[in-house]
């Protein structure tokens, strides 16, 4: 039986956290940054087939470690979609993405 794949949506506050993280390893190597792009394309892919298959680490919000690179991502599960509220460098404060909505 095939399972149903949940949506991703990203927030700005996510999207901005991506988009500074990837220009940032473009800066030093294209090569980096397309690997760290890939990485995390992996892990929507993750999330998607198995969202709850990942730990809360507050309230209704999850955790997923990226291999290769020192960030994670937190998300909720709304119905059948996967909000993606941070893509997070690890060395963070965390208060910071627990602030968001």
């Amino acid at each position: 039986m095939k399972r149903k794949l949940f949506d991703i949506e990203l927030s700005e506050e996510a999207i901005e956290d991506f988009d500074n993280s990837y220009n940032f390893y473009y800066e030093d190597s294209f090569k980096v940054a397309e690997t760290f792009f890939k990485q995390i394309d992996i892990c929507f892919d993750a999330i998607k087939q198995n969202p709850t298959s990942f730990p809360i680490v507050h309230k209704d919000v999850r955790k997923y470690v990226v291999k290769k690179f020192p960030f994670l991502i937190y998300y909720r599960i709304a119905n059948s979609v996967v909000q993606v509220i941070a893509i997070f460098h690890s060395s963070r404060n965390p208060e910071i993405w627990n602030e968001r909505k």
